[in-house]
């Protein structure tokens, strides 16, 4: 039996999730084995629909979660806790706590985001002048009193094409295989967190 089957709304969560997960004593959990599904339905459908591609595995994994972004094309009108508290509850049938939903506000490049040298150098601005922290507060992405930019998404569109980078899933695996976590306090990461730890704490 596998640790936890996690199923994400598209290839970046998955290379996100699949390496903080890898980072287990970062994290504060023991050694996860783990299984990552994709849902070809994106976002609405974990939402929707987050049980058919997990009955499968409840029998074969410990634990499951449903990891899904608050911003997509016709999401309901609900906070980030009620779109989680929806998903739960669907989560339900499959009893004892199995499974659990965390929902991303706004989006999943919020997880990335923090003072970091390693976070520019993935980004492809590594010794530049001005440093990326300081123009993405002189374009107004990520005012300097804030701790994360306004539009985490657009903030990384931005500063990989201004690096003259094509945006993919490795350079996201980079970011999360090698950015410190204690930084991140992003409510739905320390909710990503604390449920791992509740289920699978350190040895």
């Amino acid at each position: 039996m596998i640790d936890l089957v996690c199923l994400v709304a598209d290839k970046n969560m998955e290379s996100v999730v699949g390496a903080v997960l890898d980072r287990h004593e970062a994290l504060g959990t023991r050694k996860i084995e783990k299984l990552m599904l994709v849902h070809p339905q994106r976002d609405s459908a974990c939402y929707h629909d987050p049980t058919s591609l997990l009955r499968g595995h409840l029998g074969a994994a410990r634990h499951a979660l449903v990891i899904l972004d608050r911003a997509w094309e016709g999401v309901p009108d609900l906070s980030a806790e009620d779109l989680e508290a929806d998903v739960d509850r669907r989560l339900q049938q499959f009893g004892n706590g199995w499974a659990r939903a965390v929902v991303i506000e706004p989006e999943l490049e919020v997880w990335l985001f923090r003072r970091s040298p390693r976070l520019d150098e993935a980004l492809g601005w590594r010794n530049r002048q001005p440093g990326l922290r300081e123009q993405l507060a002189g374009i107004g992405l990520w005012p300097l009193e804030a701790a994360k930019p306004t539009d985490p998404k657009q903030a990384m569109e931005w500063a990989l094409w201004e690096a003259r980078k094509p945006r993919s899933s490795s350079i996201y695996r980079t970011i999360a295989s090698t950015v410190g976590m204690k930084e991140c306090v992003d409510p739905s990461f320390l909710r990503f967190q604390s449920t791992l730890r509740h289920w699978f704490p350190p040895v």
